[in-house]
């Protein structure tokens, strides 16, 4: 993810979904200026920091970028836990920002954040803001119906 962030420079680089990346303090955001940005990052993560990243998401908003951090609970750096939950977020992450599709409505409004928004503004959580709940199988995820 660190690679792709540093590429997004590229003229033909329309954004970029990251998982579990490595966001150093220093790393420059000024390349991220008006693409969107998706970074994805499990709370448990031991070999690469959250809040790391959920700082990068704020400096490169700041920068112009469109960002958004997803937090997944209880998942691991090697994204094997929840592994499903994993697929299914990136799949449509990376669909929503291609235009092959729709991106979930929290994530829409995430990007759609001023330069000013706080980090934790852009910060949601797969469960609980993406409507996301563990069915019968914890390695399979369903929709989570509203009453």
């Amino acid at each position: 993810a660190r690679a792709a962030l540093r590429a997004a420079g590229h003229p033909l680089v329309r954004g970029v979904v990251g998982l579990a990346p490595w966001c150093p303090p220093g790393d420059p955001v000024t390349q991220l200026a008006g693409r969107d940005i998706v970074l994805v990052h499990s709370n448990r993560d031991r070999m690469t920091s959250p809040q790391a990243t959920q700082s990068l998401t704020a400096r490169a908003r700041r920068a112009g970028a469109r960002t958004c951090m997803v937090t997944v609970r209880g998942g691991d750096h090697a994204m094997i836990r929840r592994a499903s939950a994993w697929h299914r977020l990136t799949t449509g992450l990376v669909t929503g920002l291609l235009g092959s599709g729709s991106l979930p409505g929290p994530v829409a409004e995430a990007l759609a954040l001023p330069p000013t928004a706080e980090a934790t503004e852009g910060t949601l959580d797969l469960d609980l803001d993406l409507g996301l709940d563990p069915g019968p199988d914890p390695g399979r995820f369903q929709a989570r119906t509203r009453a």
